[in-house]
């Protein structure tokens, strides 16, 4: 029990000791070890052996140590006592292999018991447990218990000591063994029984010196002998044959042969002799009556006794009992009657604490002062200076004369020279900081330990007779003693650990009892916090601003009056202990109390300013949320006042834009990242449904806000010069976001609580364009002041545009938020009007020629409303007399960019629906009217430049379109709309040959066009025909593949006719540029078949385009179809794998195209266009698929587009990583890596020659890197997978010659860079070949004496030769790469540009 639990010390003294000895196990050997009571010391470690061996502690922490290398000793013994659920565990420190160790060292190097103590020892650090737990063997399990820096010291010391026995053993052994005769024992005439004084033997120090010499010193070397599994050792003498087998048969039987016997008898006879004549001589004070005592009969052990007590002297008395005086009187309640006695009572034992917080500050700053002069000093102690001194040299002489006379060499050089006068002022320093080390050390005085006591005491009295009797005044007396502490709180008492820990329990004990619950305190405690903001954290907890709820206002005044950025978080602290919702909810507050704390919150946001500082914003976070409850409570209250702050606060920027979003927050508005930006196809239903949590506005507060804003902006747009002259948005930029969140949400609802109102009326009544008219003009009116120009009184400025041109980017916004407006009001009332009524368009373009189209109208102010209103859907307009005229009045006084709008408007709708009574016989007088405006207008727009050289003219869709088929030739238009092909029998489509002679034929139909040829086109009216007959043809061939009327084999027959008919098309064009995008703009017609086909059609004719581009394309064909792939694909996958086919097409039987200077790269240079907005995923796909030339395309682009350093840098970066993922599946593909080793060498070569801006190391990187990575692609086998580890994987994909190739690249790039430090760039008369280099060049030489590689024996003897030739440098990689392709892959023409 003693040992393995410790129950021999009491609770107390064994607490003690551990927290005095840092949780170190008590023991009955103090300390770690006993130098003088050896013996005692063997007994006690080996009963604590016992426990180790019973528990199965040590065995269970070294099979935790074995089973987990990475376990350190701490936690493998902490697993061990979970494991063994041992109550008491043994700490590290007294684990018996540290104990053994330390008892070592403290033992005498002439003790007999130091062999058996090292055996102890060893037994335990060369222990091998490995086999025990069914595990390998492994090294001695000691090396384990000996990784921290302290117990490394300790081996350390074990070392040193083992040399100290040795050097003992050694110097004992050569003394001579001197036998001197002793005093006898019992009786000087007895010669017989006389026992010699021995001294150790000689011959056994001799033996003891090689052990502690050199078995013991190898035993504890971390290397050797210990690392290795190995159980043999280097037998030097017998000694250590002896111990070997014992040490690793963990043998524990005692080495007693080298025990020093004759010295152990010696003492054991000198201890008995000692014991015998103490115990059987009588002394000299009982001597008279020895004789009458036998001491050797037992009888008369009584007399004996009672004779030997008579030698001592008689007992002393007990001490006197005092009577024990407490330190610290204790507190009577009668002292405590007032609240002054109580406070002088205390006040001066709060003082003296106090002031002895401040000595023991004022000596921490003394402490700092002192570090910092002994910091500066230190550096100062030693200088170098300057010496010289003259040395003489001396020769041997030569020819056999001696030397004449030794050179004088005079030699100068720096040397230390320490500093006494600072050596002195640093001795000065270091005893002026122990001295002030000495004075912070001692204890506390009594007088500052009595006076804690004594205040403790008093609050003690206080609060138990408050809360067991409550006598009159103790509260207000509680209240005082607070106070009294709060103001002797001060920086020196914060700064002094338990002086601030001391107030710190005093102010809670009296805060919580008599400041929390009083009514009366809320008011003075929150100016105490607000005078002295360093005591927030301490008197913020018993703030509680709801306990007064008649104070709430005046309290949240004081502390709104009370912001600034310095105290932002004290501001924030207590702006917390406002309870807002619990304080309207319950107290029911007056309409004027919540106006006034509504002001003073707005008050507040004004102060935190338009972008708080982060002081602050914790402050303005709580503001924002009371503003809102505020506006909650009791909606809509407080609307009004709300919406008129906010406006006139935002409009001269006081407030922050978060204050905006915590208010459309709370009406329910979404934030614009968060609603559906409507389209031509977007829903016409209600806007996004609002939080729950949020108010909602009723449809007359939706109209009466919206009312109220246009009027309130209007106004603001003439109350200042500011405003008329620079608009609204120069002051309003910061909360524009917001401001289309709150008008897209006020126009929505507005207009569709109006067409719910129309839900019962019939459609086209006159209400309904009553209420279709006053809806366009509410929602004009609310935009009309931030997109119109205002008319002012002021003669000098008569007219106020609406924003600056540096305003655009967000008038812009505001312009589209109101064309969208419109359109959903357009959509939200198109099914209720009939056909031919007014719609929200007429509308709007009435408007427009009124309001937006007039004379001296600034370009950029037009350029953006034309930009934004050409999103409308002009299809569905149905023009009138009264528009037509407004069109025509825009055309005689506006600015022409007004009438090229409307002209562009006007030609997108359906005139024919428009017209549909023209072809009467009698047409009515309004209908030939629009004939004649329609005419004047083909006429007017005829004349426009820009309008006909657009790629798509809308002047002559406007003639097609009006052009009646029956009575006139068939133009294009009607070509895209479908009219060849209704006529059709669509169900033997399959089976109509598409002949290339319809193309042909279609010359002729320009013949029959209406409009006149002079017109200069980008495409002429047969490619456009045509690419209308493919996108008719694609079109159906997708209809019956989505209704599966087709099969796939016809559907793959009638793409490939498709393809056929493009490759005989010769497009009229002469341009090369133009014919290029032709013949394009007829391959994207096609290719859109893959795009609007299934997923297993697509992928079907997928492989059906790149069969044909391999059989069939050629240089004329392969650039458009590259780029009209790029364009139109949908699938990066299909447009990855198209423009691969299409680039190896193209070098199939050489470059195609005339030699330019990228070897005929340079047409695919200018027809490749990778995807802008899906470009990294299309590169990804890139590396899946192999399509390692479009890689090279893309890497060439970005160097062209990119022609500095920097860019090169990072193409050669780009290339690095698509090198380390590249492998290609098989030999077809395995040469375009040529291409990106050639163009990453020579990037590589361009970054060393400026080296200035390029690091050395970055290029060096990057050619290991290349240089590792074609290593790998050398290999014969795979080594991906567990088999490709270990030598075992499958056999490489890739050719001979390919491996020929890589092994030669690495090889040279291994010799050119011969350390990680280093590079080769010019040549030299010799290499130096790193060992690794010398291993791929052998490597590389046995590859020609091989079966496998002897068709390639010349290249790699080629290759050999000009890696080995001391001639060549890094700078000749390229044109070892291109020896290497011109014999290996002389068929591959996309290599010509290494050659």
């Amino acid at each position: 029990n003693a040992l393995g639990y410790h129950g021999d010390r009491g609770l107390l003294s064994s607490l003690v000791g551990w927290i005095v000895t840092g949780n170190v196990t008590p023991s009955f050997i103090e300390g770690n070890a006993e130098s003088t009571e050896v013996w005692f010391s063997w007994v006690v470690l080996n009963m604590e052996a016992i426990f180790e061996e019973d528990s199965q502690l040590l065995r269970c922490v070294e099979q935790e140590l074995v089973s987990n290398p990475s376990l350190t000793p701490e936690q493998a013994l902490k697993k061990a006592q979970s494991r063994l659920k041992l109550p008491v565990v043994p700490s590290l420190q007294r684990l018996l292999i540290y104990r053994w160790a330390h008892q070592a060292l403290a033992t005498p190097a002439d003790h007999p018991l130091l062999p058996l103590v090292w055996q102890k020892f060893f037994l335990l650090y060369l222990h091998r447990p490995g086999p025990e737990f069914g595990l390998p063997v492994s090294s001695c399990i000691g090396k384990r218990f000996f990784h921290s820096t302290a117990h490394v010291s300790l081996l350390k010391e074990l070392k040193r000591r083992l040399t100290e026995v040795a050097d003992f053993h050694h110097a004992a052994s050569k003394a001579l063994k001197v036998e001197r005769s002793a005093v006898g024992v019992t009786g000087a005439g007895d010669e017989r029984n006389q026992t010699p004084d021995y001294m150790t033997s000689p011959e056994l120090h001799r033996e003891l010196v090689r052990p502690f010499c050199k078995i013991f010193v190898r035993w504890l070397k971390p290397r050797g002998f210990l690392a290795t599994c190995s159980y043999v050792l280097g037998v030097e003498d017998g000694v250590c044959s002896k111990m070997q087998p014992k040490r690793y048969q963990h043998q524990k039987d005692p080495w007693m042969e080298y025990i020093d016997m004759e010295r152990m008898q010696h003492e054991f006879q000198e201890v008995s002799s000692l014991w015998v004549k103490d115990t059987f001589e009588p002394s000299a004070a009982f001597s008279s009556v020895s004789v009458f005592i036998d001491f050797t009969n037992p009888s008369a052990a009584k007399e004996r006794i009672l004779t030997r007590l008579k030698k001592h002297d008689a007992p002393s008395l007990p001490p006197l009992l005092q009577a024990m005086k407490a330190p610290v009187p204790d507190v009577a309640m009668a002292s405590l009657t007032s609240e002054k006695a109580a406070v002088q009572l205390i006040q001066g034992d709060l003082r003296s604490l106090q002031q002895h917080a401040k000595l023991s500050a004022l000596r921490e700053s003394q402490q700092v002062a002192l570090d910092s002069e002994l910091l500066d000093t230190i550096p100062k102690l030693y200088c170098n200076r300057e010496e010289q001194r003259v040395m003489e040299l001396e020769c041997r002489g030569r020819s056999g004369c001696p030397c004449q006379r030794p050179a004088a060499v005079t030699i100068k050089f720096e040397s230390l020279h320490l500093n006494e006068s600072i050596q002195l002022q640093l001795g000065a320093l270091h005893k002026e900081i122990k001295q002030l080390h000495a004075e912070a050390t001692k204890p506390s005085p009594q007088n500052i330990v009595e006076a804690a006591v004594h205040v403790e005491n008093i609050i003690t009295v206080l609060v138990n007779a408050y809360k067991l009797q409550s006598p009159v005044g103790t509260k207000e007396i509680g209240i005082a003693l607070f106070y009294v502490v709060v103001n002797l709180v001060c920086d020196e008492t914060q700064r002094h650990p338990p002086t601030r820990q001391f107030f710190t329990s005093c102010i809670e004990v009296l805060g919580q009892i008599f400041i929390m619950d009083s009514k009366s305190e809320c008011k003075p405690l929150l100016k105490t916090i607000l005078q002295n903001s360093r005591l927030c954290n301490l008197l913020s907890p018993y703030f509680i601003p709801n306990a007064c709820p008649e104070e709430f206002v005046h309290l949240y005044e004081k502390v709104v009056k009370a912001l600034r950025v310095g105290n932002g978080d004290v501001i924030f602290m207590l702006l917390t202990k406002f309870d807002l919702v619990h304080w309207l909810n319950s107290t029911k507050p007056s309409l004027s109390e919540r106006t006034k704390l509504l002001n003073l919150i707005h008050l507040a946001l004004i102060a935190c300013g338009l972008q708080p500082e982060e002081e602050v914003l914790l402050p303005f976070n709580i503001f924002c949320k009371h503003w809102t409850h505020v506006l909650e409570y009791q909606f809509p209250d407080h609307y009004s006042d709300c919406l008129r702050l906010l406006m006139q606060s935002c409009a001269e920027q006081l407030l922050s834009p978060d204050c905006w979003k915590a208010s459309l927050k709370t009406l329910g508005c979404l934030p614009p990242k968060k609603r559906q930006k409507p389209g031509r196809g977007g829903s016409t239903g209600a806007a996004a449904p609002p939080d729950s949590s949020a108010v909602h506005l009723s449809p007359d507060q939706v109209e009466e806000t919206l009312e109220w804003l246009s009027e309130f902006f209007c106004k603001l747009r003439f109350s200042k010069s500011d405003f008329r002259s620079f608009g609204l948005f120069s002051k309003w930029g910061s909360y524009m976001a917001e401001v289309e969140a709150f008008f897209l949400f006020l126009v929505r609802s507005l207009i569709n609580n109006g067409a719910a109102a129309l839900a019962q009326e019939p459609a086209g009544s006159s209400k309904t364009l009553q209420v279709l008219q006053s809806l366009h003009s509410k929602v004009t009116g609310l935009f009309k002041p931030w997109i119109l120009v205002l008319d002012t009184e002021d003669t000098s400025n008569r007219r106020c545009y609406p924003w600056l041109e540096s305003d655009t980017p967000a008038a812009t916004k505001i312009v589209r938020l109101f064309t969208e407006s419109m359109e959903f009001l357009h959509r939200s009332f198109k099914d209720k009007l009939l056909p031919g009524q007014r719609c929200a368009l007429w509308f709007h373009v009435i408007h427009y020629c009124e309001s937006c189209a007039s004379p001296k109208m600034p370009e950029y102010i037009l350029y953006t409303y034309h930009s934004e209103y050409a999103r409308l859907p002009w299809a569905e307009l149905l023009p009138d007399h009264t528009l037509m005229e407004a069109f025509f009045k825009v055309e005689r006084g506006s600015p022409k960019s007004c009438f090229l709008f409307l002209g562009s408007a006007l030609c997108e709708v359906n005139w024919v629906s428009v017209l549909c009574e023209a072809w009467n016989p009698q047409p009515q007088l309004e209908t030939q009217a629009m004939v004649v405006y329609l005419l004047f207008t083909m006429v007017f727009l005829s004349k426009e430049d820009e309008l006909l050289s657009k790629p798509v003219c809308p002047r002559c869709s406007l003639t097609r379109g009006v052009r009646n088929p029956e009575y006139g030739p068939v133009g294009c238009f009607l070509f895209q709309s479908g009219f060849l092909f209704h006529n059709l029998d669509r169900s033997a489509l399959p089976a109509v040959s598409l002949k290339p002679s319809l193309f042909y034929s279609l010359d002729s139909v320009k013949a029959t066009f209406y409009v006149t040829t002079k017109v200069n086109f980008y495409f002429d009216d047969t490619t456009l025909k045509c690419q209308a007959y493919i996108h008719q043809v694609v079109q159906f061939l997708s209809s019956l593949e989505t209704s599966g009327q087709i099969t796939l084999a016809v559907l793959e027959q009638e793409l490939a006719k498709l393809l056929d008919d493009i490759a005989l098309f010769n497009p009229p064009e002469v341009d090369t540029r133009l014919r290029h995008l032709a013949i394009s703009s007829l391959f994207v017609e096609v290719l859109m078949m893959l795009n609007s086909a299934s997923i297993s059609t697509a992928e079907s004719l997928r492989l059906s385009l790149k069969n044909w581009i391999e059989e069939k394309a050629r240089c004329p064909l392969v650039l458009p179809l590259l780029t009209a792939a790029c364009k139109c694909l949908a699938s990066v996958r299909h447009m990855a794998e198209t423009t691969e086919a299409c680039i190896t097409a193209f070098f199939r039987d050489g470059p195609g195209c005339l030699p330019d200077q990228y070897s005929g790269w340079g047409p695919i240079l200018a027809s490749l266009q990778v995807p802008e907005l899906t470009a990294e995923e299309f590169l990804k796909e890139c590396l899946s698929l192999e399509s390692y030339l479009t890689l090279y395309v893309h890497a060439l682009q970005r160097l062209n587009l990119e022609q500095t350093l920097a860019g090169e840098t990072r193409a050669l970066m780009m290339l690095g990583r698509w090198t380390e993922q590249a492998f290609p599946s098989n030999a077809k593909g395995e040469a375009k890596l040529f291409l990106w080793w050639h163009k990453a060498l020579q990037l590589t070569l361009v970054q060393v020659e400026q080296s200035d801006a390029s690091p050395l190391d970055m290029v060096i990187r990057t050619l290991l890197s290349l240089q590792a990575r074609q290593s790998q692609l050398a290999e014969e086998r795979l080594s991906s997978g567990i088999l490709g580890a270990i030598g075992l994987g499958k056999k490489s994909p890739l050719s001979n010659r390919f491996r020929v190739v890589a092994r030669s690249m690495s090889a040279f790039l291994l010799v050119q860079v011969p350390a990680e430090n280093r590079i080769r760039l010019r040549p030299g008369t010799e290499l130096q070949l790193s060992p690794k280099a010398q291993q791929a060049l052998n490597t590389l030489e046995s590859m020609a004496s091989t079966k496998q590689y002897a068709e390639h024996q010349d290249q790699i003897s080629q290759a050999v030769q000009f890696i080995r030739y001391p001639g060549h440098c890094l700078l000749d990689a390229n044109q070892l790469l291109a020896l290497l392709i011109n014999s290996l892959y002389p068929e591959v023409h996309y290599l010509d540009i290494i050659r």
